[in-house]
């Protein structure tokens, strides 16, 4: 039983090694220069403005807390 303890060590270190290699690499370092993060207070203005304009706007909603 204590042969497999380190074994999960290892193997759990190195998933979450990869899972935070994976979560970097969905954003690149200059996400921020060519996308706008809408909130609750500029959402509705932001698309208001963007539909004036006749431009097609994409939205991604993601289930986080903190943001």
């Amino acid at each position: 039983m204590m042969m497999g303890l380190p074994f999960r060590r290892i193997l759990f270190l190195t998933t979450a090694a990869l899972i935070a290699a994976v979560t970097s690499a969905i954003y690149p370092d200059d996400h921020w220069t060519y996308s706008t993060q809408l909130t609750e207070s500029n959402f509705e203005k932001f698309i208001e403005n963007n539909a004036a304009e006749g431009l097609t706007t994409f939205v991604r909603f993601i289930a986080s807390s903190g943001w």
